[in-house]
């Protein structure tokens, strides 16, 4: 189903400019307005599923675990505690 929306002429600027608009509609939910190049590209970042080595994904987990803004901050050690608690009885992760 493809359902039609009027905008004017300066919003349809923005969309096009931005590849996404966020609206409310009369009920106060705010939805998202894409275009379909924008959403393709989405989808193609969300779902990439090429071929990465062992070697590649080290690397990048690497990257993350050793980024001082991300995992590699001080204080984010204290987060190896908390591992059990995603544990089931078998001691399998969930």
């Amino acid at each position: 189903m493809v359902a039609k929306v009027s905008i004017d002429d300066s919003t349809f600027e923005q969309l096009q400019q931005n590849g996404e608009l966020h609206v409310q509609n009369s009920h106060g939910v705010t939805l998202v307005l894409q275009t379909l190049d924008a959403r393709q590209q989405l989808l193609g970042v969300a779902y990439d599923d090429s071929e990465m080595s062992e070697d590649d994904m080290m690397g990048i987990l690497a990257d993350q675990v050793n980024d001082p803004e991300g995992m590699g901050a001080p204080g984010m050690e204290d987060y190896d505690k908390y591992g059990h608690l995603f544990d089931d009885t078998n001691g399998n992760d969930q």
